[in-house]
């Protein structure tokens, strides 16, 4: 066969080839974004004071399931169990209402080792500010809300890594 011939079904070859390919070079797919899911209102005055906390102390988390709740006097405290991830890190944002002089948090692995706590004594406590919970495997972790002085309503809420 000619060489000019070859050549020619070769760039032919070459163009139908080609023409099957929608991408443009150089240029990035286009990504679709999803938009995040409508964030719920706060339940009440606490947990709004609550979420603005978490914006000041976890800006880069987002917040996981609904806020803990309860109340307590002093001495009295509740448990609350979540189920933490690894590939994930973690922080525990605790507030008291009004009544409440020191609130303090406390934080369990599935065996039920304390891993970090709260030594303020003030009425709003975070775990994971020096260093956050970043678990190697999922469990049911225990946290737990302590009313030391004073008595009333308490949040807390659960933050992740994004």
């Amino acid at each position: 066969m000619p060489r000019p011939l070859r050549l020619a079904r070769l760039l032919l070859g070459l163009a139908l080839l080609l023409s099957g390919c929608d991408a443009i070079i150089g240029e990035p797919p286009v990504e679709e974004t999803v938009a995040p899911p409508p964030e719920t209102p706060p339940a009440d005055a606490l947990e709004e004071r609550l979420r603005a906390r978490g914006r000041e102390v976890a800006p880069y988390m987002v917040r996981e399931e609904d806020a803990m709740r309860g109340d307590a006097e002093a001495g009295g405290a509740r448990d609350f169990s979540r189920l933490l991830h690894p590939g994930w890190c973690y922080k525990v944002i605790g507030l008291g209402g009004d009544g409440i002089e020191d609130l303090d948090l406390r934080v369990y692995d599935p065996n039920g080792i304390l891993l970090q706590r709260d030594t303020t004594q003030d009425p709003q406590p975070y775990v994971g500010q020096m260093r956050p919970i970043c678990p190697s495997e999922s469990g049911s972790f225990r946290i737990e809300v302590r009313v030391v002085r004073g008595q009333g309503d308490f949040a807390a809420q659960l933050y992740r890594s994004i």
